[in-house]
């Protein structure tokens, strides 16, 4: 059975914001091995959710087995923050489904990475969302921003098919310079990464306070 929980994502204003865009994503994300899910709305940064901090899954046999599922309004943009355990693989695997059903999914050209430089693994914590702002005010400001690099679609080795992810969902991952497949072999180089897109299809919607986006999260068990 699946168990579902609904909860309101903490907000960061970092400066004032009136009425913003939003458009409702249905999102089902794994990653191998760690990943967080933020949004933003010109200067306030949401806290999405994020996996298992350690490398076991709460269900699933590794953190990566089981992927997480979340409905939320998405802002002007969404982030996953990524980091591996440095050993065997390492990617970023999600379907995202926007309004009309149009899709997102990791490998859509939309989608674009950050290499942050700083290290993360097993049992650190999801990075704050003072955090990510930071981050994010960098990349922009200095065009930091790369195109990823993206695999094969959701069924390869060494993951095989992950659950309730679309087969056309492909892992990505930082194009690592030499490397013809960043997504094998240990990597250590330079993560936290961080991907980002813009939402095409934007609606609206008032914030106020420190946010109010509203998401569901449903686990597999």
């Amino acid at each position: 059975m699946k168990n579902v929980h609904f909860a309101a994502a903490a907000g960061l204003i970092v400066a004032m914001s009136g009425i913003a865009s939003a458009e409702l994503l249905h999102v089902t994300i794994t990653a191998d091995n760690h990943y967080a899910l933020y949004t933003s709305t010109s200067s306030l940064f949401s806290y999405i959710g994020g996996n298992e901090l350690g490398s076991a899954g709460n269900p699933g046999t590794y953190n990566w087995s089981l992927p997480e599922t979340y409905e939320f309004d998405s802002g002007e943009r969404v982030f996953i923050a990524a980091w591996s355990d440095d050993s065997v693989a390492q990617g970023v695997l999600a379907q995202v489904f926007g309004q009309a059903e149009q899709s997102m999914h990791s490998g859509n050209p939309a989608w674009e990475v950050y290499r942050t430089g700083l290290n993360r693994g097993d049992n650190d914590p999801h990075p704050t969302i003072e955090e990510i702002a930071g981050h994010v005010l960098t990349a922009d400001s200095l065009n930091l921003w790369e195109v990823p690099f993206v695999g094969e679609e959701n069924g390869v080795e060494p993951w095989g098919t992950v659950p309730d992810i679309a087969t056309a969902a492909r892992w990505m991952w930082w194009n690592t310079p030499g490397d013809s497949d960043p997504l094998r072999g240990g990597s250590g180089a330079g993560e936290m990464l961080i991907f980002g897109m813009r939402i095409p299809t934007p609606g609206t919607l008032s914030l106020a306070g420190l946010g109010g986006f509203c998401l569901a999260r449903r686990r597999r068990g």
